[in-house]
């Protein structure tokens, strides 16, 4: 009796265990950012920076499954649909967040007016405004305290704090709102030498509170917060500002001014004293300062400087820049460098950035990479000295001018309106010479780049 024909039996493809340990993984994340055990902070930066690595052990499992596969006779697991998709959002995603990790949000939601707590969708909105006045007696030190929330300051017309407290709460009730407001009320306290306002702890750390304070005008003035926008107007004292996301801005200010910025933009005009900047700040526009400027911090945006009547000292990640004073403007952002009414002595160490500078006079020092050096000088002349690696020279020089020239290009050419002598014929194409009666050295070193030596009339 014959068996019938039946079709060959094959085993079912086993299923990757690389799901499960997805799971694993993602429940104790979860498990370490609600315990506190890692702040959601820190766990978002590592996802920024490494999340590729799920990537790598992803294809690490597929491959030893393939191996044992093989090595049993058996399937390899496959590749379900569903991998496929997740694969596909999860990469757009990653790359998504890693290129937009930089972004100033904060700023953006200072742009449009939002604050975090319009992303609290449990609790409903309720606002309260409340003011008063209160004598401060002396010119002891204004100090004010804050969390979430802006502070406007200007001069009052006598002795006393004339201050409005704008609330903005969330809470689930109207009756535990106002419980709320009852423990918020804003009082200065005296300690020692310093009139102080603390708005960080009890009931205030739950809201946002905006304050516009009139205050003695002779009185140095402290501005803290956590988040939100600082303004300054018509102060005779010093001036300190300090906020972790937020625009802080100064004008008429008679003292000295420090400011402490990230994640915000900085206007100052018209300060007598010295002003300090220091932090990560987007844009900057500061002019007009009787005394010294000392700017150290990053910028992601335009800094526009002008008028800086004492040294100017500017550091960021890769400019260093100092001079002994600015009769004109400085401009720096997307890459570029220009100024103009620039009074040496001026050094300049920078890369990456288009130097562009006119009305220069005195002493100069420049290195740069990576970027065009044009110098337009005017009289009367000092020693000048610019090194550009992987850029060339283009400076401009009184035709009434003595100096003494000295120029070399490594892999480009020498072209000078000035009788000195030139040779291009060379792998290193070299000038020297002396013009008129001689006189301050003129030392130009390019890298890869042309320099070309204009007379002006």
């Amino acid at each position: 009796m014959s068996t019938p024909n039946q079709a060959p039996y094959y085993p079912p493809r086993p299923r990757s265990i690389f799901g499960p340990l997805v799971l694993i993984t993602l429940g104790i994340l979860f498990l370490l950012l609600t315990t506190g055990i890692v702040p959601s902070r820190t766990l978002g930066w590592w996802f920024v920076h490494y999340w590729p690595l799920l990537l790598i052990l992803w294809g690490a499992v597929k491959m030893i499954e393939y191996m044992v596969a093989r090595s049993r006779g058996e399937p390899a697991p496959r590749v379900g649909s569903g991998a496929i998709v997740f694969l596909v959002f999860f990469t757009l995603f990653g790359t998504t967040v890693t290129r937009t990790a930089n972004w100033n949000w904060h700023g953006m939601l200072n742009d449009t007016g939002m604050d975090d707590s319009d992303f609290d969708f449990f609790n409903n909105r309720y606002s309260f405004t409340e003011n008063f006045a209160q004598p401060l007696v002396g010119d002891a030190q204004i100090k004010v305290l804050g969390g979430l929330g802006d502070i406007n300051v200007t001069a009052s017309a006598d002795a006393q704090a004339h201050v409005v407290v704008h609330k903005i709460l969330r809470t689930d009730s109207q009756e535990n709102a106002d419980k709320l407001n009852n423990t918020t009320h804003a009082k200065f306290t005296q300690q020692g030498g310093i009139w102080l306002l603390d708005m960080t702890s009890g009931g205030f750390e739950h809201g946002r509170y905006d304050l516009d304070l009139q205050l003695p005008q002779k009185a140095p003035v402290s501005l803290t917060v956590r988040r939100g926008n600082l303004s300054v107007a018509q102060r005779d004292g010093n001036v300190d500002l300090s906020t972790d996301h937020g625009n802080v801005s100064a004008e008429s200010v008679k003292g000295s001014a420090s400011f402490h910025v990230r994640n915000g933009s900085i206007t100052v005009k018209n300060v007598t004293g010295n002003v300090q900047v220091d932090g990560e700040v987007e844009d900057g526009n500061i002019a007009d300062v009787d005394g010294t400027l000392e700017f150290n911090a990053g910028y992601n945006g335009d800094i526009e400087l002008a008028r800086i009547k004492q040294r100017l000292h500017f550091k960021s990640v890769r400019t260093d820049m100092q001079l002994a004073k600015l009769d004109g403007e400085l401009n720096l952002g997307h890459g570029e460098l220009r100024g103009s009414s620039v009074a040496g002595p001026f050094k300049l160490n920078t890369r990456s950035n288009e130097v562009r500078l006119e009305g220069v006079s005195g002493q100069i020092d420049i290195e740069n990479r990576n970027g065009l050096v044009e110098l337009k000088t005017k009289a009367p002349l000092g020693t000048i000295d610019i090194n550009n690696v992987h850029g060339g020279i283009e400076i401009d020089l009184p035709g009434n001018a003595g100096f003494k020239l000295d120029a070399e290009s490594h892999g480009g050419n020498i072209e000078s309106e000035f009788n000195v002598n030139i040779d291009n014929s060379g792998k290193d194409a070299t000038a020297h010479g002396a013009v008129g009666k001689g006189g301050p050295d003129v030392r130009l070193r390019a890298d890869r780049g042309t320099i070309h030596i204009h007379k002006t009339e």
